[in-house]
């Protein structure tokens, strides 16, 4: 699907942590419409393994990254239009 297709285009910082996790597998099957962009730094508390299952879906994207990194975040909005935090 093309990236502007989506009904929603969401981003999800600290979305490879505990609650994280859970939020962006709960997005991913629940809203099959909506484009989850899950960015995470991957510190202590973040593990990809736990989303790692999800990067084959075509509504799901991981991005290693900083939400404190301005320009990344700002090219992440471009990139794919997003339109929910």
């Amino acid at each position: 699907m093309a990236e502007s297709a989506w009904t929603r285009r969401i981003l999800v910082t600290g979305g490879a942590g505990f609650i994280g996790t859970n939020l962006v597998r709960y997005w991913v099957r629940d809203h099959p419409d909506h484009l989850v962009v899950n960015l995470d730094r991957l510190t202590y508390a973040g593990h990809r393994e736990g989303v790692q299952d999800l990067e084959a879906l075509p509504n799901y994207r991981f991005v290693h990254g900083d939400i404190c990194n301005r320009e990344l975040v700002e090219t992440l909005f471009g990139l794919y239009a997003i339109d929910g935090v």
